[in-house]
Parts: C-alpha cells; sequence; structure tokens
C-alpha cells in the first residue's frame, strides 16, 4: 500500500479502509461506516488572530484618579485666577509706589509677596495635576489619560455602572502595531462586543505581554476580576474551508484530518491551524470545498493507521 509522509508526522497510509456496517449521518454528512461521521466543508474567510486573556477590570482606582486630577484641576484653575488678580494688583502698587503716592513700601512688598505666593500656589498645583495625569498613563495608556483631561467617555458610563472594563494582553514576544478597534470577547459562556480604549504600558491580562485596555456595556453575569479571553486580528482576511475543531488529531505536533474518499477509504492530510475561528480553524491549502471529512471517529482511523504503518 502507498504511504504519504505526514510533514513530520509518523508515516501514515495514503488510504485508510474502514470496515463495518453503514449508518446514516446527521444532516449534510453522507453514509458513513459506524461509528464514523463526516461533515462537508464549505468556504470561509477568516484572518489569523492572536489569542488574548484578561479580565474584568475593577474601575475603582481610575475614578479615584479621575476625581483627584478633577479637585487639582480647579485649585488650578483657582490659584491661576489669583495669581492673574494678583498682577494686575502688583502693577497697581508699582504704579503707585514710584510716584510715591498713597502706597507705602510695606504695601508695596506686600503685595509683591502675595503675587509671589499664589504663583508658588498655582506651580504646586500644575506639579500635582501632571504627577496625576502621568501616573494615569502608566497605570491606564495614553488613551484613558486623555479621557479623563477632556472627562470624557468611558468615564461618566464607569462611574454610573453602564459600561465596564476589560484589560487583555498577548503572549510574550507577540505584538500588534494596530490593535482591533472592536473584538467580540467571552467570558463565562458570555459573548460580547469590546471597544478598543487603548494600549497600556503595564500588564492588564493574563498574559504578561503587550496589553491592551477595552470598554464594553455592563454584563450581567460577568463580575469585575472574571477572565475573559478573545482572539484579536493579526493579519488580511484569508478564503478557505472552515475546518470543525472535532476533526482535527495531532500527530507528533503536526495537526491532521481525514479526508473522505470513494469506498469507505480515509485520506490523512495534514493542514495548517494558523488561523483559528470559534469553530475550527480556517484552512487554505490541501482542502477544498465539498471535501468531506471525519468528524466523529478520527482516532480510530488514525489508531488502524498507525498500526498497519
Amino acid at each position: 500500500m502507498k504511504r504519504l509522509a505526514c510533514l513530520g508526522c509518523a508515516l501514515l497510509p495514503t488510504l485508510v479502509t474502514a470496515a463495518g456496517d453503514a449508518t446514516a449521518g446527521q444532516a449534510g454528512r453522507g453514509t458513513q461506516p459506524a461509528g464514523i461521521a463526516t461533515a462537508t466543508l464549505h468556504t470561509a474567510r477568516a484572518s489569523r488572530s492572536i489569542p488574548a486573556l484578561g479580565s474584568v477590570l475593577d474601575p475603582a482606582p481610575l475614578l479615584r484618579l479621575s476625581g483627584q486630577i478633577a479637585t487639582i484641576r480647579a485649585h488650578v484653575a483657582g490659584a491661576k485666577a489669583k495669581v492673574v488678580l494678583e498682577k494686575q494688583q502688583m502693577a497697581q502698587a508699582s504704579a503707585l509706589y514710584r510716584r510715591r503716592q498713597v502706597i507705602s513700601l510695606a504695601d508695596y512688598q506686600k503685595a509683591a509677596e502675595d503675587l509671589a505666593a499664589n504663583q508658588a500656589a498655582l506651580a504646586v498645583a500644575r506639579a500635582k495635576q501632571r504627577s496625576l495625569l502621568a501616573q494615569t498613563e502608566a497605570e491606564w495608556g495614553a488613551a484613558m489619560s486623555a479621557a479623563i483631561r477632556a472627562d470624557g467617555d468611558p468615564l461618566p458610563q464607569l462611574a454610573a455602572g453602564t459600561a465596564m472594563l476589560v484589560g487583555l494582553s498577548l503572549p510574550p514576544g507577540t505584538t500588534l502595531a494596530a490593535p482591533p478597534r472592536q473584538v467580540e470577547a467571552e467570558a463565562g459562556g458570555i459573548r460580547f462586543a469590546l471597544r478598543l480604549i487603548g494600549p497600556v504600558p503595564k500588564m492588564l491580562g493574563g498574559y504578561p505581554g503587550q496589553a491592551f485596555l477595552y470598554d464594553t456595556a455592563a454584563q450581567s453575569g460577568v463580575p469585575i476580576g472574571t477572565i475573559v479571553s478573545a482572539a484579536l486580528p493579526a493579519g488580511p482576511e484569508r478564503t478557505g474551508v472552515l475546518v470543525p475543531w472535532s476533526a482535527v488529531l495531532w500527530q507528533n505536533g503536526r495537526a491532521i484530518v481525514f479526508r473522505a474518499a470513494a469506498g469507505h477509504r480515509f485520506e490523512p492530510v495534514p493542514i495548517a491551524t494558523d488561523i483559528p475561528t470559534a469553530s475550527g480553524y480556517l484552512v487554505s491549502q490541501r482542502l477544498s470545498r465539498g471535501d468531506r471529512v471525519v468528524v466523529r471517529g478520527a482516532a480510530l482511523l488514525l489508531g488502524a493507521a498507525n498500526k498497519s504503518g
């Protein structure tokens, strides 16, 4: 019998014959030997993705920072107004003192001291504001720091409890120059859409790699701390066929499927698994639309192939 090298796998027979009584398959599946079920492959489109892992974040620290920044912003505005007033008063005092009118040296010095004190207070307030904004950027990213400066989304929604924050991170050594602005995530069996806020300098998710901050509408049954997973697109869409998860076997680190041939025979086909989707792998080579692959009983075929090999 002819044999096929399986891209680094053990040698498998080109065709494996499955014996047994024929049984009717499910919708879209042909009549197969007992214990074997196949599914017909259909055209699909998908892009390569990178797995991201993270969690629902507690927004309380961020909201506290936002409140502190709002408070110090008010202090800065007040101090700035005082400095403007003191400058006006100092200019008047200086003019009067130069003309030796009304004002004494002591009053002139007092006006100068008041101006200096208010300028110092303004400098302190501004330094505190810069420090808090820098802390926000270091912990939550530049985009969130900008949102706090503008009192913009999603801060009002977080404060009202109608939105939640999700931190995701990538595996080490993996980076995305342009993370997706919209992505679907899953947590505890619940799927929901995430909206990108921006990259974050520190780790926010389950992997110690590049991190991103997202927000989403508050989800019932997804509390703070819930583990969140997502597949972040990392390239252009490709066209191929969608191979169900249940069709894929692993042999010596390589993925194979069994493709049905005539006479209840099945051919092992090595496939690439670099484009996973929610329901299987997008495969653009070696398999075609209309091919039937084994989705139940493939392990039996692999065992038979190994024995015959």
